[in-house]
């Protein structure tokens, strides 16, 4: 690192010394790391001058270290320099602790971007300790690390939270909240081996909360209350108990498991929303019961849960995007009737003056979709669709020799009137066909001959919002190939 802070003092005015980080160890404040994203690692010092502080970046051209950019710091000193890729495209944040006092630090997040640093909003963060982590939620990391925030209470007692960026801005990561509090708990629970006060307990019993031991944490609040002097107050610490009892009583009653979860700006509010599939287990495992859809809103920190119209069925997934061409992000639920080629359940939700609306029904698309399916005369189908109004001809010259003698005589006329129909809803699928980010629902539905099994092909409807409804814009048959022997 030597050979590295005599190359950094040679940018440096004149009379300024580079800083030293304490923690875990002391060390100058240098890195070499990647900000911009080019694969190429830029030398980034921090230093004091003239009573102020700054950081200096250094990009190497030509085997030459140049100076990129000098930018002003805050406080008398420097507890952190890292990177980490904090925001939503993986590049590297350079993060920045500014120390203003002994237990203090101002949060810093310098961005490259469009070929410039830029600060990152941080909501004004002062925090005593920090961790830097890619935290894992119920479905594993994905690449974005999150931000732990301690910031110092009394004694040996933090108040923590976690928080990602999101939308341009600092956010909690509540779904990361199992993870890491259950570390955080851990650090309370080694504390209170050896010093048994009420604020310990109460900040282990808020991990535990955050961490969904709810019956752990019931256990550290009656511990907290049972001091003369309970900390923050017994006044507070009953009502937090109160909340702790209704949450195990619904979890009780219910016992949901979260079976699918995404997020998107559901409301126009800015917030990413998370949006999650519930339901109770069976012994089948892919069969779900009592499934449920569940907005948590992280602005107002509020959950709000959806009936469906079916609660039970398999694989139940959901889809978020743009339907109706209002710029948020609308709720697509599927769910499968059977375990196999089976039909499905589909409901999609959008949010419209200030409330959350169905605005799609399978059951109702099956129902106002009428087909008439008929053999006719000369190995030939007819499906006659009443909305809209079109005819298509399927010729069944490609079904094998005995299936065509079970129906027709040997001149090509039918032995009998035969009717077929067409099954309801076998598959849903979002797509963007204009490129414009608004999609259209691709809906296929099986067309049955004699009987159940007998799949002669598909009508596909892409359905588009009008404004009131998802109405058929375009109407197909697609059928099966004949199979040649050569070309």
């Amino acid at each position: 690192m030597g050979d590295y802070i005599n190359i950094l003092q040679n940018f440096l005015p004149l009379g300024a010394t580079v800083l030293e980080l304490q923690q875990p160890q002391k060390r100058v404040a240098i890195l070499l790391a990647d900000i911009d994203g080019d694969q190429m690692a830029e030398l980034i010092g921090a230093y004091r001058y003239e009573q102020q502080n700054y950081i200096v970046i250094l990009k190497k051209y030509d085997d030459q270290w140049l100076p990129l950019k000098h930018i002003e710091g805050k406080g008398y000193n420097i507890s952190d320099l890292r990177v980490a890729p904090v925001t939503e495209n993986w590049v590297n944040t350079l993060i920045v602790g500014w120390q203003i006092d002994n237990m203090s630090s101002q949060l810093d997040l310098l961005q490259w971007t469009n070929g410039r640093i830029l600060r990152l909003p941080t909501n004004n963060i002062v925090y005593s300790k920090l961790e830097v982590e890619d935290m894992p939620d119920h479905y594993g990391k994905d690449g974005q690390y999150e931000l732990a925030i301690w910031i110092h209470d009394t004694g040996d007692a933090y108040k923590v939270d976690v928080y990602r960026f999101s939308e341009g801005e600092l956010v909690r990561a509540k779904d990361v909240y199992p993870y890491y509090f259950k570390k955080v708990a851990a650090y309370y629970e080694k504390l209170l081996q050896t010093n048994d006060f009420s604020y310990y307990w109460y900040y282990l019993s808020d991990a535990q909360r955050k961490a969904g031991n709810l019956e752990q944490n019931l256990t550290a609040i009656d511990k907290a209350l049972s001091f003369r002097s309970p900390y923050p107050s017994k006044e507070q610490l009953l009502e937090k108990k109160q909340q702790v009892l209704s949450r195990l009583t619904h979890a009780r009653t219910n016992g949901q498991t979260v079976i699918d979860k995404k997020r998107g700006d559901i409301t126009g509010d800015s917030f990413r929303e998370t949006v999650y599939l519930t339901g109770s287990m069976t012994e089948r495992s892919s069969y779900w019961e009592d499934i449920t859809l569940n907005i948590l809103n992280k602005k107002v920190d509020l959950y709000e849960g959806f009936s469906l119209k079916e609660t039970v069925g398999y694989n139940p997934r959901l889809f978020l995007g743009d339907f109706t061409g209002n710029q948020l992000d609308d709720i697509l639920v599927v769910i499968d009737t059977g375990e196999s080629e089976s039909t499905i359940k589909a409901y999609l939700f959008t949010f419209f003056e200030g409330e959350m609306r169905q605005v799609f029904d399978s059951d109702e698309f099956n129902e106002s979709n009428d087909y008439k399916i008929d053999y006719q005369d000369q190995y030939k189908l007819t499906i006659a669709s009443a909305m809209p109004k079109k005819k298509y001809t399927l010729d069944l010259m490609f079904k094998d020799k005995e299936y065509l003698m079970e129906i027709y005589k040997e001149d090509g006329t039918l032995k009998e009137p035969i009717e077929g129909w067409v099954e309801p809803i076998h598959g849903l699928y979002p797509i963007d066909f204009a490129g414009d980010d608004v999609y259209e629902l691709v809906a296929l539905q099986e067309i049955s001959g004699k009987h159940h099994a007998e799949a002669l092909g598909y009508v596909q409807n892409i359905l588009k919002w009008n404004g009131r409804e998802f109405a058929t814009e375009r109407q197909s048959v697609i059928i099966f190939g004949e199979k040649i022997d050569s070309m």
